[in-house]
């Protein structure tokens, strides 16, 4: 089994107590927040004080963590915004508990980075049916993003095609589905991230926009 690479933020004495139980992890310490850390690795980060997490949140949005507080009252007051990859303890944490969390999160981060979609400045995540560019976020119905996810692995695609293929018709006199789902989604689009070329077409074919 591989090990398993641990980034332990803000605890040098945690960071002693693991390498002496000789687990199977590569561990590294910070006292702060560092920029440069690999995505392979899964964050563990005591925190001090949640505003400079959330003022640096752009650090580790892509990085499994276990955010550990030190009381319940802190973080009612308080709250992360956390990803499905993501999880808040309060201190004391039972260890074996704690070691189970390590491989759940790495279970639902790797099944983050297959359901995730990067195209044109895009990121799409087919999991949560989410589209977003530039930290700003908007939902997907699931015919959107299936058309989306069928013209991106396209070099263009006539109407009928994508009739058949994402609404099951056979015909271009049932086209009202496509057209719709269509008119709405560069609406919606164009309103989130002001991109009225998102989906283009050209001698009939559709495509995304480059």
């Amino acid at each position: 089994m591989n090990k398993i690479n641990l980034h332990v933020i803000g605890s040098n004495s945690f960071v002693n107590f693991l390498s002496e139980l000789k687990l199977n992890y590569n561990i590294i310490f910070d006292s702060n927040l560092a920029t440069n850390i690999k995505t392979d690795f899964v964050r563990i980060v005591f925190v001090q004080d949640l505003k400079l997490i959330e003022r640096n949140k752009y650090l580790y949005e892509n990085i499994p963590t276990i955010f550990l507080l030190k009381d319940k009252d802190y973080f009612k007051k308080n709250q992360i915004s956390l990803l499905q990859f993501h999880v808040s303890l309060v201190l004391p944490i039972e260890f074996l508990s704690f070691i189970e969390i390590i491989n759940i999160i790495i279970t639902k981060y790797n099944f983050f980075k297959k359901s995730k979609i990067v195209f044109n400045g895009y990121e799409i995540d087919s999991n949560q049916r989410i589209i977003i560019k530039n930290s700003v976020k908007t939902k997907l119905t699931e015919k959107e993003l299936e058309l989306i996810l069928t013209l991106n692995n396209s070099n263009g695609l006539n109407k009928s095609f994508l009739l058949k293929k994402i609404w099951n018709r056979s015909s271009d006199l049932d086209s009202h589905a496509f057209e719709t789902h269509l008119h709405r989604l560069r609406k919606k689009i164009n309103k989130s991230f002001k991109d009225n070329k998102f989906i283009v077409e050209k001698n009939s074919q559709y495509y995304l926009s480059m």
